[in-house]
């Protein structure tokens, strides 16, 4: 049973969807950043303090940790297409959905100040989509509008993973 693996921006909702996916499809979950600060015994903003990198490699650790589990649902840090490596762990045994939200509704639903990437205010922000965006694109098996209602969005996961599981 393949995984379904949610990716997007911080803020796509991410998080939101996988725990109502977990509901609806009985499935476990998995979020990538809790696994990491669980692991690491170490919060996710003291990763960052030490650096961008020191965080990607556990981040690394943790995706490779996961491409043997099926039947679950991931949920994923927003810069985990950063790194080639970690989408060819998720992809092993998942099944790729790029959460698509526009920057105007992420900006409308996000702290910011909650976020390590985005603490240096809005324009990061952009910056992190025109960066992400494409690498979002190459990832994604398939790709989820999520602009509408969560309703149509998980319509949309369930129908497609019906299909491709």
């Amino acid at each position: 049973m393949k995984n379904i693996v949610l990716i997007g921006m911080p803020g796509s909702g991410k998080t939101t969807i996988a725990k109502l996916l977990k509901e609806r499809l009985d499935k476990p979950m998995l979020d990538i950043d809790n696994c990491i600060e669980k692991y690491f015994e170490e919060s996710i903003d003291s990763m960052f303090k030490q650096s961008e990198d020191y965080f990607r490699k556990n981040e690394s650790f943790i995706c490779q940790l996961f491409k043997d589990k099926e039947g679950y649902i991931i949920s994923c840090g927003g810069g985990v297409v950063k790194r080639a490596e970690n989408i060819q762990y998720l992809k092993e045994n998942g099944i790729i959905y790029f959460l698509d939200r526009t920057i105007e509704h992420i900006m409308n639903d996000i702290d910011i100040e909650a976020r390590p990437l985005l603490q240096a205010g809005k324009q990061r922000l952009f910056d992190l989509y025109q960066e992400r965006y494409p690498l979002y694109l190459k990832a994604a098996d398939v790709i989820i509008d999520n602009n509408a209602s969560i309703e149509e969005t998980l319509q949309q996961i369930i129908i497609s993973y019906q299909k491709l599981k």
